[in-house]
């Protein structure tokens, strides 16, 4: 393998191991070339994970490597002192950086990564047949979260779902499968899989997305059982808020249970 390569793949598994110690640990069962390109597709992902993240977020470190024009730090704070100018002009920063990582992509599909880490990420898509679509659709989920969500309807907890969850299983699918084409089965089965994952995720932190001003259980099946935002933030476990979460988690069960059924076309070794 090329120097400059090899140098790509090995800054991914830094990163990978540093920022996400079980994922990192999970995939080291992989043969070599599908362990590297999970964790070339995971940096990428991390980094537009941090421009959603408010912990991590740096406006001088986002960059484009087509000439993007992306303000700086120094000169949002010159922008305002305003509070709320301040958050509008953050947001557009962010924006920006999600642009400048679309349009990355775009390049590392076509064989010409634009930084040395996308090198890494171009050789994935190449040798395994990663969809430049899936990874566009996980930034879609990644711009979802830049500002405060409240779901209204199951429908639009469904949406939002694929985008945070189901794509990125959609993306790392040919990577697992070794590079077969995955069949519309296979797809539905991922598609199911990440729902399902994502509803328990809405069970385990509507406390920490409360705090973060985010709501993902649709209000309009909170208030068919007399439940609202204000029982949420009380901490009130009413009957119809039970109600609410059994349902909920019927739902998850129920996308779980379609979800395996892609593990039986999944090669039980991957050889390198």
């Amino acid at each position: 393998m090329a120097t400059a390569l090899a140098r790509a793949y090995r800054a991914c598994a830094r990163t990978t191991r540093r920022s996400a110690r079980n994922f990192y640990f999970a995939f080291l069962s992989l043969p070599r070339a599908q362990r590297r390109a999970v964790y070339a597709l995971y940096t990428f992902c991390h980094e537009g994970d941090c421009l959603a993240d408010e912990r991590t977020f740096e406006p001088s470190s986002v960059t484009s490597g087509s000439g993007l024009a992306i303000p700086t730090s120094d000169e949002l704070e010159a922008a305002s002192s305003d509070t709320a100018t301040e958050s509008t002009n953050e947001l557009k920063v962010r924006r920006a950086g999600l642009a400048a990582m679309r349009e990355r992509l775009a390049c590392a599909a076509r064989g010409e990564p634009a930084t040395e880490r996308d090198r890494a990420l171009a050789d994935a898509i190449v040798r395994f047949g990663v969809r430049e679509a899936d990874l566009g659709d996980v930034l879609t989920g990644i711009e979802m979260d830049l500002e405060p969500v409240h779901i209204e309807t199951y429908d639009e907890l469904r949406t939002y779902c694929y985008y945070v969850a189901s794509a990125v299983g959609l993306a790392t699918l040919p990577i697992l499968s070794g590079g077969v084409p995955s069949t519309d089965a296979m797809r539905e089965a991922a598609i199911d899989l990440g729902l399902g994952m994502q509803y328990v995720n809405v069970l385990r932190d509507v406390d920490e997305d409360l705090r973060l001003g985010r709501i993902y259980l649709p209000i309009e099946i909170l208030a068919t059982h007399g439940a609202d935002e204000s029982t949420l933030r009380d901490r009130l476990m009413t009957d119809g808020l039970r109600a609410v979460v059994e349902r909920h988690a019927a739902k998850a069960r129920s996308r779980l249970v379609r979800g395996r059924l892609l593990l039986a076309d999944l090669p039980l070794t991957l050889r390198d």
